[in-house]
């Protein structure tokens, strides 16, 4: 039986997330008709979380679908009758479940993975105001696992280019390459994860060379732990 974390981080195909889908529905039921405010808020959490990660490889497997050009009629047909239903309800709902969470315990009440959630399902949806406020509520926080600070750092980089803070953007971005770097041992996925979103923000910020570079060098497959590689030499010669 495949697990609920292997689903989540080791498959892309349809049915994997849509098996994601069902087994997760039926675990966090019971939490969300649990008594407890706490109980509850953490399976609102977790769905919201795993719907936002369904709707990304959707979106992800949808890009894929254009290449190559003669093919990608028939390929973005069968993406429409397998992954759009399901990728519907996932943008419909995850939301609307995050910000239950917000109701039952408030932002003092969530940890920061439950805060790192919403301002990352807040940001999709364009609220970058209320996503920043929720980025330094949670940045106050303690954090179980080390990435959620590069994750929220990665967030708050966001934010800043949305304001047009681009000074900020460039060091909210190498306090999170420095975070992911030091998660790459014990958390290789989301290392992974953090480098191909500062890539993304370097490319942006006219800083694409150096950071594509190491975007594509960490292009393996969440199986294999990444690369060593020097990155904060890289940073090092990109900082102004």
């Amino acid at each position: 039986m495949l697990s609920i974390y292997y689903l989540s981080w080791n498959e892309t195909s349809f049915f994997a997330k849509l098996l994601l889908f069902f087994k997760l529905r039926r675990q966090e039921k019971q939490k969300i008709r649990a008594g407890n405010p706490m109980i509850q808020a953490e399976g609102y959490s977790t769905l919201s979380s795993s719907y936002y990660n369904i709707a990304g490889t959707a979106m992800a497997q949808f890009k894929k679908m254009l290449k190559p050009k003669w093919l990608a009629p028939i390929r973005i047909l069968l993406w429409c009758f397998s992954w759009l239903p399901l990728t519907a309800w996932c943008f419909l709902w995850m939301l609307s479940l995050s910000n239950r969470v917000v109701k039952l315990i408030g932002y003092k009440g969530m940890s920061a993975e439950q805060c790192n959630i919403q301002q990352s399902i807040l940001r999709h949806y364009g609220w970058f105001k209320e996503a920043k406020q929720c980025i330094e509520l949670a940045l106050i926080k303690s954090p179980a696992k080390i990435h959620t600070t590069g994750l929220l750092q990665v967030g708050l980089a966001e934010t800043f280019i949305r304001e047009k803070d681009f000074k900020n953007a460039r060091y909210a971005m190498y306090f999170a390459i420095e975070v992911a770097e030091k998660s790459v041992k014990e958390e290789p996925n989301q290392a992974i994860i953090i480098f191909r979103h500062c890539a993304s923000i370097a490319d942006r910020l006219n800083l694409e060379r150096q950071l594509v570079y190491v975007d594509t060098k960490l292009n393996l497959s969440y199986r294999k732990p990444p690369p060593k590689i020097k990155f904060l030499s890289l940073l090092n010669n990109i900082h102004p």
